[in-house]
């Protein structure tokens, strides 16, 4: 006996990072990581699923700093260069710095004149 309303059509899925979170615990508390959460996006005509697939934890390390890895153009797909562990760590640490920095003077700025 076939499926209730069974339809058959365009089919497609692919896998994708939902979200980033990074670990930076103090030196003697653990290990620096970086947690990808996967989800599949299944699209059927048309209309897009998504699943939870799980975490894919990558710790930073002395003997994984100085591994290479692609940068790679999220829009096009084209390699724009490398990076190591290192790098990565040194970036986002930085991009955090430039943050609170802005977030500091924003709030330390004297008001603006009045509305009129």
């Amino acid at each position: 006996m076939p499926d209730y309303n069974e339809q058959a059509g365009q089919y497609s899925s692919w896998t994708r990072c939902k979200y980033i979170g990074i670990d930076n615990p103090r030196p003697h508390l653990g290990v620096p990581a970086v947690t990808f959460v996967e989800e599949r996006c299944i699209n059927v005509d048309g209309e897009e699923v998504q699943r939870p697939l799980g975490n894919l934890v990558e710790p930073f390390t002395p003997e994984n700093a100085g591994e290479a890895f692609d940068l790679v153009d999220p829009e096009t797909g084209a390699v724009l260069g490398s990076m190591t562990y290192q790098g990565l760590y040194v970036a986002l640490a930085s991009a955090y710095l430039h943050v609170a920095t802005k977030r500091d003077q924003a709030q330390s700025a004297p008001p603006g004149p009045p509305a009129e």
